[in-house]
């Protein structure tokens, strides 16, 4: 593992981002051969060298054709540090991981996860971080954060960081902008992917997702969300289409149980879906799912764990990127569903990474139990595995 986690990058094609992504280009081909062929006319061997086609093999394929069964299974999972490092959730201010220790370096390389988010608690002080996230970076990790602006911020919300701070994002005139500068100061602090823009709709201006949304159109929301993700996009920041299908007419608010969004397929494709859909036709590379239940297309699952909803996402709105969970602390999984069960229901439907499993080392277990015994092909783990490391590839991680 450690050769794959330190694999150069080396892009097929190249990326200008106007914040200064790097990126190498290489080709490979196979060498041309000699052919022998027998013409129809005159029976005679004839010797012409004929060149093979040209196959050029990049290197998120190569990474994945080097990894074991665990290492692809570990890679479909973003977990806080703390889960890396010790499987366990941060309950007071002492359980955060701040600081890059040698047996941090040791958990990256025992449970090779796809990436890590950090939370406030994470964070101390410019260089804390600089010194903690490239300990992730160096590794080819995902390090992620939620920076939306307004009041869903980390970096932003702490004195020690002499960064913008931005208005409510339904109040925001100018979302390009604000999304570039928060771009601009993630890369500064070493984090390569945010959880946003979020693309609900503050149906009647509260509900669950209240300032957090671009406002109460359909239209006008679609366009922040394009220029949001054009922002991203051209700093070289993964960013996140969220809470796919929307929460913004949802019945309560998944972190404390079961939300329900009562509204046909029409219904959602006409209003919930616009944003989502424009957002991806703008470039987004990845949508997170919400624990969002539509009786109408899910029956009573959350929609993470919803092949039908995964197929909408897929088949109805065209989007061909990584589709990860919101986070499986929620209540709206942990009443119901153990750490294994929700994990593996969700690959199976449709996820390519859980966020957050309640425990890693069971969610892991749960999904290598399944393959070895036949229930999920080891195929469609690779399918999911050379998605993520495509798009780490596009955007320099690995």
């Amino acid at each position: 593992m450690k050769k794959i986690l330190s694999a150069l990058l080396i892009i097929p094609f190249l990326l200008t981002f106007s914040c200064t992504a790097e990126t190498e280009e290489t080709t490979s081909s196979l060498a041309p051969s000699s052919e022998v062929s027998l013409t129809e006319e005159t029976d005679e061997t004839v010797t012409t060298d004929l060149p093979e086609p040209s196959e050029e093999i990049s290197q998120a394929e190569k990474i994945l054709s080097e990894m074991t069964l665990d290492e692809k299974i570990y890679a479909l999972f973003i977990v806080t540090p703390e889960q890396l490092l010790e499987n366990k959730k941060a309950l007071t201010d002492e359980d955060y991981v701040t600081d890059p220790s040698p047996e941090l370096l040791k958990a990256i390389s025992d449970r090779p996860v796809t990436g890590v988010v950090l939370f406030g608690g994470n964070i101390k002080d410019p260089d804390q971080l600089k010194a903690l996230t490239e300990v992730f970076c160096s590794s080819g990790m995902i390090v992620s954060i939620d920076e939306e602006g307004g009041d869903i911020v980390r970096i932003a919300a702490d004195p020690d960081f002499d960064v913008p701070w931005f208005l409510p994002v339904n109040e925001s005139q100018d979302p390009y902008n604000m999304y570039e500068q928060i771009s601009g100061y993630l890369k500064e602090h070493g984090f390569n992917t945010d959880f946003a823009p979020v693309a609900d709709i503050a149906f009647g201006g509260g509900g669950v997702i209240g300032s957090r949304s671009f406002g109460e159109d359909p239209d006008s929301v679609s366009l922040a969300v394009e220029e949001s993700v054009k922002a991203f996009n051209s700093c070289g920041i993964i960013c996140v289409l969220k809470h796919f299908p929307g929460h913004g007419r949802a019945s309560s608010d998944s972190h404390f149980g079961t939300a329900v969004l009562d509204k046909t397929l029409d219904q959602l494709m006409n209003e919930e879906f616009v944003p989502f859909s424009s957002g991806i036709s703008s470039g987004a590379p990845m949508v997170m799912v919400g624990h969002i239940t539509v009786p109408a297309v899910t029956g009573d699952l959350p929609s993470t764990l919803s092949p039908s909803m995964m197929s909408v996402l897929r088949d109805e709105l065209g989007f061909e990127g990584v589709i990860i969970t919101d986070s499986f602390w929620m209540e709206a999984i942990t009443d119901k569903y153990g750490a294994g069960e929700a994990s593996l229901m969700a690959i199976e439907a449709g996820a390519d990474i859980v966020l957050m499993p309640d425990d890693l080392d069971e969610a892991y277990k749960a999904v290598k139990d399944a393959v070895e015994n036949g229930r999920i092909s080891e195929e469609m783990i690779d399918q999911k595995v050379l998605r993520v490391l495509r798009m780490k590839e596009t955007y320099g991680i690995l």
